[in-house]
């Protein structure tokens, strides 16, 4: 690090211990100060920079836009400016300000480098929210803040707009046709058909007929020619759920198509141009599939083109009351039931199950809790009989309270704090909005301002 030699030491110990980069600039525009934290930002040794025009060592056109800047400062015309720039994977903010003696005269020009990589993150998680909110009917009922969702939505947002096959995969109940809806609904063929086929309802004689269709008199029964799914979903997508379930003779033909972008109906020869963007979902280890020679590897890889992979909600717990929430809102709106969202004993039930019917069991339980409900918050007794007890686990003990049913011992606090944590998860990942943190958390903006008083008074 090098100074210029008027400058007081006890200033250079100041500003060589600040945890934000600081460089002058001189009226001259030369390079005067380089701390040892700008040389870090920037990669550079400042003993080669000190002294040089700071216009002398960028290009032309980060020249142009720096000298600008610097005569603004001169004249009075610019006060302060801020630039975000990104260095080695880190987001820096840029501020700059001029620098004058008490009766006005320009001495040079400061500029503060500011480490600001957490909060960009936080901003652009901020718009993954916005656009999953944004989505609509497309992600109802698909609702979290956990990293493990965020991370699906960000490959939605990043695979929607190509044509790529998709491969989408998860247990049971976790939500794979909502992300396939996300990813129709955001592509360039949103405005198209989006054929869906349940490839495991359908019957083996069928399957063929089904996806590729047949001509007049095929076979028995077909007494006239029929489009399949793929000659349906033309220009648009054609959504395969459970694709694990298909017979080797259709995982054949669909192989053909993938390759071809063709389809040959059942008793016909003519060949049928398609062009559907493929979109397939399984719950089944298509891997372990192969290897056990029950499904083809070359349609394997031809359909293993991007894989989403759908977490477990065991694995996103911390989505577990915004989504009970989500749910309570709807349901009680649908029957028309005034209900204000689930008591600390139904809570602490829900927080302490495994679901292995994941969102889907949840749904339903809500859904028969707000049935059954006879006061104004879901109760354990509302919930389904398999959530009170974990396999091997003896019920949970509750006691009462007037006509609330409250856990013993000290669940208050403990769900208290988890409120707390999920409350304070929503605020930030929308940058302290609190209408946005409101719709993330599928509650009013009075409720959750009247929360953040609760919090602010323990």
């Amino acid at each position: 690090m090098v100074i210029g030699s008027d400058t007081p030491t006890i200033y250079q110990a100041i500003l060589e211990s600040m945890g934000e980069g600081i460089i002058f600039i001189d009226a001259e525009d030369r390079l005067t100060f380089i701390n040892h934290t700008a040389e870090e930002i920037r990669g550079i040794k400042a003993v080669n920079f000190i002294g040089r025009s700071i216009l002398s060592i960028h290009s032309p056109r980060t020249t142009e836009r720096i000298g600008k800047l610097l005569a603004g400062f001169r004249d009075g015309s610019i006060q302060q400016s801020r630039r975000i720039i990104e260095v080695k994977g880190k987001y820096f903010e840029n501020s700059y300000y001029p620098i004058r003696r008490t009766d006005g005269m320009y001495l040079g020009a400061l500029l503060v480098s500011r480490d600001i990589t957490e909060k960009q993150r936080l901003k652009e998680e901020n718009q993954l929210l916005r656009e999953q909110m944004s989505l609509g009917s497309a992600f109802e009922g698909f609702v979290g803040t956990s990293q493990v969702i965020l991370q699906v939505f960000r490959t939605i947002s990043a695979i929607a707009g190509l044509d790529s096959t998709i491969l989408i995969t998860g247990e049971s109940g976790t939500g794979k046709e909502l992300v396939a809806t996300a990813i129709q609904q955001h592509s360039k063929r949103r405005n198209k058909p989006m054929v869906r086929v349940n490839c495991a309802a359908l019957p083996e004689h069928l399957v063929e007929s089904e996806l590729f269709g047949h001509e007049r008199g095929a076979f028995t029964g077909a007494v006239s020619g029929h489009r399949g799914k793929f000659e349906q979903a033309h220009g648009g997508t054609i959504f395969l759920d459970e694709v694990g379930d298909l017979p080797p003779s259709a995982q054949a033909k669909l192989l053909r198509v993938l390759q071809e972008k063709t389809v040959v109906r059942l008793g016909g020869e003519r060949e049928i141009g398609v062009d559907a963007r493929i979109i397939a979902a399984t719950n089944k280890d298509l891997k372990a599939l192969v290897v056990a020679d029950r499904f083809r590897e070359d349609l394997y890889y031809r359909l293993n083109v991007i894989t989403i992979h759908v977490p477990p909600l065991r694995e996103r717990r911390e989505d577990i009351l915004l989504l009970a929430e989500h749910f309570i809102n709807r349901f009680a709106e649908k029957m028309g039931r005034t209900i204000h969202g689930l008591c600390e004993a139904a809570v602490h039930v829900l927080l302490n199950y495994d679901y292995p019917g994941n969102v889907r069991e949840l749904q339903h339980a809500i859904e028969r809790g707000v049935a059954l409900c006879s006061g104004e918050c879901l109760a354990p007794r509302d919930l389904p009989p398999c959530f009170l007890a974990s396999p091997g686990e003896e019920p949970p003990t509750f006691g009462h309270e007037g006509d609330s049913t409250v856990p013993l011992g000290s669940l208050s606090r403990t769900v208290g704090d988890y409120k707390r944590q999920v409350i304070l998860d929503a605020l930030a990942r929308t940058g302290g909005n609190k209408g946005e943190a409101a719709r993330l958390l599928n509650i009013s903006r009075k409720t959750l301002w009247q929360r953040l008083k609760q919090m602010e008074n323990r």
